[in-house]
């Protein structure tokens, strides 16, 4: 399935550009960004209390993103996701920002870890 995509790019090393050409309220995104974003509209992982799941274990920073993603169940990893995509709506730019310092793909190991993505 295409959205192992980013994890696989995670866990060999590879995590490149993500976009392919960008202005300052639109990006093109590269193929294997484009893919995980279809495959989770598809799946359906969209969190639509984000805020407050997020809010409710004490996470509202990039930084405490990052370090709940060890530790986080499936809620609220579901949540980390939905809001990385939903920064996309606010700031261009935003989701590629997340998937080169590696959080998507955190994220995505952390499910493929518990086989919840299948």
């Amino acid at each position: 399935m295409s959205i192992y995509l980013i994890s696989n790019r995670r866990l060999n090393g590879n995590l490149g550009g993500f976009i392919t050409e960008g202005s300052l309220f639109h990006v093109e995104y590269e193929q294997g960004l484009n893919e995980f974003l279809r495959d989770y509209h598809e799946l359906d992982w969209t969190d639509t209390r984000y805020p407050d799941t997020l809010e409710a274990v004490g996470i509202s920073t990039a930084e405490q993103m990052a370090e709940a993603i060890p530790i986080a169940d499936m809620e609220v990893l579901k949540a980390l996701l939905t809001r990385m995509v939903r920064e996309e709506r606010f700031a261009a730019g935003a989701l590629a920002q997340y998937a080169r310092n590696g959080m998507v793909a955190d994220v995505l190991c952390r499910l493929k870890e518990s086989d919840t993505l299948r």
